[in-house]
């Protein structure tokens, strides 16, 4: 019996498509699980803006950052069988990062460093407090090297999705220094797809591979994946951005600035991006977050136990901090992070009456780039899944509030 009054639910969904599309979005799905099977679904409008391709359950679409928490998962899986320690150093596993220092001042390869205060801990990588950031972020002259170097951004087609290798990547890392002393502030970064180098020296087997054997067969995610096969072109989703100039829609290519260009997904890449990407359609991404949540409640272990998922759904930042009170940066729309940490590869809230969001304290999750997203409910016991696909709208933020609020206030007390 669901827990969900879904007349309600059904109603102010269709508030929020009237409010969001096509303005902001062309058209959105949504998927809510409770007890391993959809207990929800709705779906608004088009696939793209020329409204001819309509939403289906096995849409394909670019999940980015939603890779992070499937990533971080997996290496949970290794963990549990003790292959590595939260407290191990990074370089136990990278060597070559035997020497990292920390930056104090100058730019483009004319650095003045200082030694590190501690290792880089593999807890680092799963909680963005390793000193690496994204270049992406343009915030400091560390940022503006990792554009120089070619590794601005994980999903630019010339990082990491495109001709760099993995070793190629760990060797350009180790001659930039790192933002921060490792664990002294939070810092969003490309820190999972370290991870997910990680789980490949470990295993001996490509992050894709992993990926396939560990979570995608036995959860049954038929289509998610790094990259596309070209019979499945016509159910992937086009993507957009928003100009918020223009207050428009526009193409990928259509602006040289954009922090995230287009990505060829019909060619196997050089290595994998564990921290943005996999490709996934909402019933695949539900079946990896239902069964995240039979792990947590302790109904399943086939992912990881649920000793693991309690330890993957706990805040590992200093101190019990939120992310704006460890953050080296201000965060953009810095009031919906306020009473959430970080877990083990995504965000954990922490303090509910703290969070602009409506949320339930425990609730894990994150989102991607194209303005999709994914929440498990460990208190009230359910999963969402959000699916649309528009980069760069700040739009998202008063979005994922609304879809918080109005699965609270459909929930039967």
């Amino acid at each position: 019996m669901s827990n969900f009054d879904c007349d309600k639910l059904t109603s102010l969904v269709e508030f929020i498509s009237k409010e969001y599309v096509p303005k902001y979005y062309p058209g959105f799905s949504i998927s809510i699980y409770e007890n391993n099977k959809e207990s929800y679904y709705f779906n608004s409008k088009y696939l793209d803006k020329e409204q001819s391709k309509p939403f289906s359950k096995n849409s394909i679409f670019r999940i980015f950052s939603m890779t992070k928490p499937i990533v971080s998962t997996a290496a949970m899986q290794l963990f549990e069988t003790g292959k590595f320690n939260l407290d191990d150093p990074v370089k136990k596993f990278i060597p070559e990062w035997n020497n990292l220092e920390v930056y104090e001042s100058g730019s483009k390869g004319d650095f003045k460093t200082k030694v590190a205060n501690r290792d880089m801990l593999m807890l680092d990588l799963f909680t963005h407090t390793s000193g690496l950031t994204y270049g992406l972020q343009e915030q400091t002259p560390v940022d503006e090297e990792y554009g120089r170097s070619g590794i601005e951004n994980v999903v630019d087609s010339r990082g990491i999705n495109g001709t760099l290798s993995a070793d190629e990547i760990i060797n350009l890392l180790s001659d930039i220094p790192l933002e921060f002393s490792p664990g002294s502030h939070y810092n969003y970064s490309l820190s999972i797809d370290i991870l997910g180098f990680i789980i490949e020296r470990i295993s001996n087997i490509s992050l894709k591979d992993y990926l396939m054997k560990n979570i995608f067969v036995p959860l049954g995610m038929i289509d998610t994946s790094f990259y596309l096969d070209i019979e499945k072109k016509e159910r992937f989703a086009p993507c957009y951005r928003w100009n918020i100039e223009k207050d428009s829609y526009e193409g990928l290519n259509e602006n040289k600035n954009s922090k995230i260009k287009d990505i060829d997904f019909f060619n196997e890449p050089n290595c994998f991006s564990g921290g943005g990407g996999l490709l996934s359609t909402i019933s695949d991404y539900q079946k990896f977050g239902s069964e995240l949540l039979n792990s947590k409640s302790g109904k399943s272990n086939l992912l990881i136990s649920k000793d693991t998922a309690d330890l993957m759904m706990r805040n590992h930042l200093p101190n019990n901090l939120d992310m704006t009170e460890l953050s080296k940066f201000k965060l953009s729309g810095e009031e919906y992070y306020k009473g959430v940490g970080y877990g083990l590869g995504g965000s954990i809230v922490i303090d509910s009456s703290l969070n602009k969001n409506n949320s339930f304290d425990g609730d894990f999750g994150w989102g991607g780039a194209a303005n999709t997203s994914f929440y498990i409910s460990p208190f009230n016991e359910f999963s969402v899944v959000f699916m649309t696909q528009v980069l760069e709208s700040e739009e998202t933020r008063r979005l994922n509030k609304d879809i918080r609020t109005i699965i609270k206030e459909s929930l039967i007390n």
